[in-house]
């Protein structure tokens, strides 16, 4: 892919973050310089294919060339980035951010998935709760890297030939929870681990025992449930009075499983997996990685590239982010193609971005978008709108406005513009196609099928529009055997690999609690779009880009597709210990499920922890060194078991630090608002919203020269803005109520 051709940037990696920046950004076309310290013989091999391997990557960048880092944050590294800086563009990952009372504090991956708020709700309610097996949220900070390296295409204030881009890795895992410290403020309640349960409101997105493993099942809608029903046949159950809803089917959860197990436990994975799909219920047969390496559906899609290490080792590994489709060059020009709109509704000077998209993935681009100062408008109809808006419950007063509360919605969506307008109609049509005429991108997430009875393919849309750059987002690609199956971000992760993964050492896979498979999508189809937007700057056409979220999501697992190819052995649950670091984990505090989680990583360390604690059995000799600390490992559990138990989280992490270790406490919402380099590094932002009130808001983990970008309004309310929008399109105002009295446009919900 040459989307980035002519794009120069220098990566210096010290570990998987600034790695897999500096690939995405190669793999989208650009030429990368790369000095890492990841190991040649495998994820180096992968992520830095043809740089320069080495101890000490060189914090250096060439004329012209932003430089993107993972350089640990000491006061060397800080002076000659600060100089760098004066003379170019340096973006800087860190875990803490590159400034603060935290920023030198130690991290690993384990307590930064517990201090960010990734951990608490993923588990059993009576055992610690579990963190990703890897580093998955290196990933994410990578993503956000790699954004904030092409944000120059839309955002002056992110552009300019000098200044440092600070990154702090706490933030981009916290932007990357599905809004739950949102949702402590919206309702007042802490969410709680409920095992292989998404969330104690969601009791049919779980994960499931059947005749030979796991599967996995996300039947969030109404209409899912009713095919669920029927496929297990009990249809009598869509008007049981205790299944109605979620939070009536919450409450008796061991009647619901009573029906559900007896079908599973008949089935194979793979066989429970394809009904499932057949009906249009999302899904995971659960895959372990040798599963995922020998798919047919990403076989047939050429999902996987060869890589060979200096030292002739071979194995496979993702490279697919997005596939792009030039228009047609034989059509008009972008400048051409905007000045055909006499009338425009958009806010002059700003990227136009037209949002077609639903939940988490699509939206999240969009908000993005918004973010680096596009004007981004969403359209949804009154009939059919945004499903992450939630529904109304059987009986409930509308004049509540449910579909207004959503703490999700509320909070992807912010910085945008909102429209209603029904597709399905020739007049709504009609407008959707005259405001995408202006547009420079257009987001979509529909099902397989749906764009193409609306009549807005991309072959449709730029015939009035060249320059239009056009994502979108399906589960499993537009082909492949696979191509019409449908996926939610749970189902994305379990069909990677990563659920097969996530768990305890003698437990069944356990889901994570953010639908991982949305937010990486979202991030992946940002950076898709911006590539893509600075290719249009250099050949003057749009680009039609597919990103499938199955394989945005195969590098987060490539740690282990790669472990299991040189190895040949396929990795198991382990719960939260890091093989080689003894003792890691989370341990238990005093008070209510309070929780810390730790990492040793050498014989020095624990020999300062052990005598911090004062406990005499921690100083014995067969604990000294790492292989009699993992010879003995439970019994050592167990003593510091017992030693956390009695103390506070803030005194147990203040012990560890003190000694060199990293620790943190395991955030819960409230601990996560409150958290120290959040909150100093103003990654909370309040605003009002009409029906809910004030609320704190996540920003997106991106700093230049010290201004963050965010979004400035609230969500919209449903067709907050169609008057407005339309009006700009050239609609009068007796027209606009004939379109409302038609049913093509209205501001209260007809569903």
């Amino acid at each position: 892919m040459d989307l980035l051709t002519g794009n120069r940037y220098e990566v210096r990696s010290f570990d998987i973050a600034a790695g897999y920046a500096g690939w995405l950004l190669a793999r989208l076309g650009a030429d990368v310089t790369h000095e890492t310290r990841l190991d040649p013989e495998g994820m180096g091999a992968y992520l830095a294919n043809g740089g320069v391997f080495t101890d000490s990557p060189s914090l250096e960048v060439q004329p012209g060339r932003t430089l993107i880092t993972d350089a640990p944050v000491t006061d060397e590294h800080r002076a000659r980035i600060d100089g760098l800086a004066e003379r170019g563009r340096v973006i800087w990952l860190t875990p803490w951010g590159s400034r603060g009372a935290w920023s030198e504090r130690p991290a690993t991956d384990l307590t930064l998935y517990g201090a960010s708020g990734w951990m608490v709700g993923v588990g059993e309610p009576d055992r610690e709760p579990l963190g990703p097996p890897g580093a998955q949220g290196q990933y994410m900070g990578g993503l956000y890297a790699a954004i904030a390296a092409l944000a120059p295409v839309v955002d002056e204030r992110g552009g300019g030939a000098t200044g440092l881009v600070d990154i702090a890795m706490v933030e981009a895992l916290a932007a990357t929870t599905i809004y739950d410290a949102v949702a402590f403020q919206y309702h007042e309640r802490l969410r709680q681990r409920v095992g292989n349960r998404y969330s104690p409101a969601q009791p049919t997105i779980a994960t499931f025992p059947c005749k030979d493993g796991y599967i996995g099942i996300h039947a969030a809608l109404h209409q899912q449930w009713v095919s669920l029903a029927n496929l297990t046949g009990h249809p009598e159950l869509v008007d049981d009075p205790r299944f109605r809803s979620h939070l009536e089917r919450a409450q008796h959860i061991a009647e619901l499983d009573g029906y559900l197990l007896p079908w599973l436990a008949k089935r194979s994975r793979w066989d429970a997996y394809r009904e499932l799909q057949r009906n249009r219920i999302p899904s995971s047969p659960i895959p372990d990685v040798a599963e995922v390496l020998a798919s047919e559906h990403l076989r047939a899609r050429d999902a996987w590239q060869k890589v060979e290490t200096p030292g002739g080792r071979r194995f496979e590994a993702p490279h697919v982010l997005a596939r792009a489709r030039e228009a047609d060059s034989g059509q008009q020009t972008a400048e051409a193609s905007r000045e055909k709109v006499e009338m425009s509704p958009w806010k002059p000077g700003r990227l136009r971005v037209v949002d077609l998209s639903m939940g988490w993935a699509g939206p999240m681009v969009g908000y993005i978008l918004s973010s680096l100062g596009a004007d981004v408008i969403k359209i949804e109809s009154h009939t059919h709108f945004d499903w992450w808006r939630g529904s109304r419950p059987p009986g409930s007063d509308p004049a509540l406005s449910p579909h207004e509360r959503s703490h999700v919605f509320n909070s992807v969506n912010r910085g945008k513009r909102g429209i209603t307008l029904n597709l399905t109609t020739p007049q709504g049509n009609n407008l959707a196609r005259q405001l995408i005429a202006g547009a420079d991108v257009v987001v979509e997430n529909f099902g397989a099928g749906v764009i193409e009875k609306l009549g807005l393919t991309y072959e449709t849309l730029s015939r009035d529009n060249p320059a239009l750059v056009m994502l979108r987002q399906p589960g499993f690609g537009s082909d492949g055997p696979e191509a019409n199956y449908v996926t939610f971000g749970n189902t994305i992760e379990g069909n990677a690999g990563l659920t097969s993964l996530t768990g305890y050492a003698d437990g069944p896979p356990v889901i994570l609690n953010n639908a991982l498979g949305d937010p990486v999508s979202g991030l992946t189809g940002s950076a898709a779009v911006l590539a893509a937007l600075a290719a249009r700057d250099r050949t003057g056409h749009g680009y039609q880009l597919e990103c499938a979220q199955i394989e945005g999501f195969l590098p987060v697992v490539s740690e282990a597709l790669i472990s299991y190819q040189v190895t040949g052995k396929i990795p198991q649950r382990k719960g939260n210990v890091r093989p080689g670091h003894t003792p890691s984990g989370a341990f238990p505090c005093a008070g209510d499920d309070a929780w810390v989680v730790l990492e040793v990583r050498s014989d020095d360390e624990w020999a300062t922890l052990a005598e911090a604690t004062g406990e005499t059995r921690a100083l014995e000799p067969r604990f000294a060194e790492q292989a009699g600390r993992e010879q003995h490992r439970e019994e050592l559990w167990a003593l510091l078991a017992a030693w956390t138990g009695e103390r506070s989280r803030e005194e147990v992490v203040a012990t560890c630090l003190g000694a060199g270790v990293p620790a943190s406490i395991v955030s819960n919402e409230a601990d996560e608002l409150a958290l120290e380099p959040l909150v100093e590094r103003g990654f909370w932002v309040g605003q009002e919203r009409e029906m809910t009130g004030f609320h704190l808001y996540p920003t997106v983990p991106i700093v230049t020269r010290g201004e963050r970008a965010e979004p400035g309004t609230p969500a919209p309310l449903l067709g907050q803005h169609t008057a407005e929008v339309l009006a700009g399109l050239g609609v009068s105002q007796q027209d606009f109520a004939t379109l409302a009295a038609e049913g093509v446009t209205g501001l209260d919900p007809l569903i």
